[in-house]
């Protein structure tokens, strides 16, 4: 993926979807191939919002990710990561989430309330982060 360049941005949702593969191995290459994933395509941020829902922490993880990862564009899409920070059961979800909110520039109340909510978590990570997004507001 890192040496197809561009044009591998197409691929964000199905390496996405990959990283609940039943096969270790597949779930492996998905997540090498999406580090090396600069930035998604802005047109894959409805289906990338989408995979937010799914059962799969790692799924919802990389969907958050890349939906941060397009900035601005995601900002549709803030509503699916606004959920994640204050109800996703994992933990990794809820820290990539707000990361993602930071990054798209989200700055709206309910944004505020969500972040507000995560520098009370237990998790000193999620606590940080959800400190240093509301500093940006």
């Amino acid at each position: 993926m890192a040496q197809i360049g561009p044009e591998s941005r197409s691929a964000a949702v199905p390496l996405c979807r990959l990283t609940a593969d039943p096969d270790e191995s597949v779930r492996e290459a998905a997540v090498g191939a999406l580090e090396t994933l600069e930035t998604p395509s802005p047109e894959d941020a409805p289906a990338l919002a989408q995979l937010m829902a799914s059962s799969a922490a790692d799924v919802r993880f990389w969907a958050a990710t890349l939906l941060g990862r397009l900035g601005e564009s995601a900002e549709e899409q803030a509503s699916e990561l606004l959920a994640a920070i204050t109800s996703d059961p994992a933990i990794a979800v809820q820290q990539k989430a707000v990361w993602a909110i930071d990054q798209i520039g989200v700055r709206t109340a309910s944004a505020k309330a969500a972040l507000e909510q995560a520098t009370k978590s237990t998790d000193p990570r999620l606590a940080r982060l959800a400190t240093k997004a509301l500093a940006n507001f």
